[in-house]
């Protein structure tokens, strides 16, 4: 193995762990949405930003599109609080 391949891999690890913490990973993870409506949400959120206009909360555009419910995604933003506060706590 080359330190090339070392490094990938470990940048792979690194950018796993932080999807992790994600909240559209959170709300595929918990099987409220599909990873398809999730690009389809993240595409609608790079096109409004790259058009100039004011870039909204993934979880808004989710809810706009009626991928999600407002309970899912206030659950998905507990699960997310949960591991970050994890996170800190094992970094200490």
């Amino acid at each position: 193995m080359t330190k090339e391949d070392t490094t990938t891999k470990s940048q792979d690890a690194q950018t796993s762990e932080e999807n992790k913490y994600l909240l559209g990973q959170i709300l595929v993870d918990l099987g409220y949405i599909t990873i398809y409506q999730l690009d389809e949400a993240l595409h609608i959120q790079r096109s409004d930003e790259e058009a100039g206009k004011e870039r909204k909360p993934l979880g808004q555009i989710l809810l706009e599109l009626g991928f999600c419910g407002p309970n899912q995604l206030i659950r998905a933003i507990q699960v997310q609080a949960e591991l970050r506060k994890l996170k800190e706590k094992e970094s200490e």
